[in-house]
């Protein structure tokens, strides 16, 4: 006699499944194709992939979750499974060669399928434009705050005095690490709140990580209050990894920030000390080295190595879905997987330098994506310019 679960139970186990556990789990019979179709068990799943708390059933409008889900899906793996031909090739010369780039759009949730990529770039000379709220650190050490439209002044704060060299913003926007030109005075982690609304006649909150030395940080996609920070010594030439997390409390009527430091580990004294560096799920580490591209664990285990590059990686790109890497004027491109443990990268295709002009010395200053596109910025002898793939919808 067949014995069958009640759905409460069914949809309880079936919380525990991954997309293809419940994609398989509904292929057994109505009853349980029924629960596993549930938008319960796919906005489950969404929230676990992407920060789309905020998305409700007014934006999905005659769609389901499990719709919404592979949707997405399948905008992510359009840029993996894509080849040359694929992509619409553009290159704008004369760019100014101090642009800083940024996407203005090209990664919504959405149910759009003509969605466009577009980027916007500032100069330190420029005005900052933008779609949601910025921070901007100048060289005197100040931290800026505008708001949109019109880019309204909304506070200024002394971060440091001898100029910010870094400034990131956590994914949740809670938080904004600013690290100092001076690498012997230790960085600063401040609440975005405090910022945005500043009290008069008093500072906005903030605390010191107990790290010197910084020469780069990130923040994690998916732990959005988690920091890790890479250090290196100029003498000794040793570079450390320390993870830290960060939470607030009230306490006798105020807010104090809490910092907890959960990992830290010494590369080994035969790696070159990275350039680059970036994170995915909160308990791994991507950077180069040389011409290799390392996946570390935060305690400091080797995960994977990559040999892809015959030349040094000259530059770097981590987002929650890719991982992009540049060397003598070509891309790799890495794709996140879920599987295990942790997130693994998959190494998927290269895009050769189909730009290069054989009689200028050029090379790759910057690279960055969407679900869509592929954007360079090359340096030239005499001038930057802009080199751009789409892909042909």
């Amino acid at each position: 006699m067949e014995i069958q679960l009640p759905d409460l139970a069914l949809k309880q186990i079936f919380s525990f499944l991954d997309l293809f556990g419940l994609l398989q789990a509904s292929q057994v019979n109505k009853h349980w194709n029924r629960i596993a179709e549930s938008d319960f068990l796919w906005r489950s799943l969404s929230l676990q992939r992407w920060d789309c708390s905020n998305f409700t059933n007014q934006h999905l409008g005659t769609h389901t979750w499990k719709q919404f889900f592979l949707h997405q899906r399948r905008k992510e793996l359009r840029l993996a499974l894509a080849q040359l031909h694929n992509f619409i090739y553009k290159v704008t010369k004369n760019i100014a060669y101090d642009m800083e780039l940024a996407y203005l759009s090209g990664n919504s949730l959405t149910m759009d399928e003509q969605e466009k990529s577009i980027i916007c770039g500032v100069s330190p000379k420029q005005a900052l434009c933008t779609w949601d709220v910025q921070e901007v650190g100048d060289a005197a050490g100040n931290i800026y705050t505008f708001t949109l439209p019109g880019l309204r002044d909304v506070s200024k704060v002394t971060a440091s005095q001898y100029g910010i060299i870094f400034l990131h913003c956590s994914p949740d926007k809670k938080w904004i690490f600013a690290c100092g030109t001076y690498r012997r005075t230790l960085p600063q982690v401040f609440l975005t709140e405090s910022l945005l609304r500043p009290s008069e006649g008093s500072a906005p909150l903030s605390t010191s990580l107990p790290h010197k030395l910084c020469v780069s940080a990130c923040w994690t996609p998916k732990v959005k209050n988690r920091l890790t920070l890479m250090s290196q010594s100029n003498p000794e030439k040793k570079t450390e990894f320390v993870t830290f997390d960060l939470t607030t409390k009230r306490t006798g009527g105020q807010t104090v920030i809490q910092v907890h430091k959960i990992a830290s580990f010494q590369l080994a004294a035969h790696l070159e000390s990275p350039v680059w560096m970036g994170a995915n799920d909160g308990y791994t580490i991507v950077f180069t080295n040389g011409p290799y591209l390392l996946l570390f664990s935060i305690t400091g285990f080797l995960l994977q190595r990559f040999e892809d590059h015959q030349a040094a990686i000259n530059n770097f790109w981590v987002d929650p879905r890719y991982v992009l890497t540049t060397s003598k004027n070509s891309v790799h491109v890495y794709v996140w997987e879920e599987g295990g443990r942790h997130p693994y990268l998959r190494s998927y295709y290269r895009l050769e330098n189909i730009w290069h002009d054989p009689t200028t010395d050029d090379c790759i200053s910057s690279v960055m994506c969407d679900n869509a596109s592929i954007v360079l910025m090359v340096t030239v002898s005499e001038y930057s310019m802009l080199v751009m793939y789409s892909l042909n919808t």
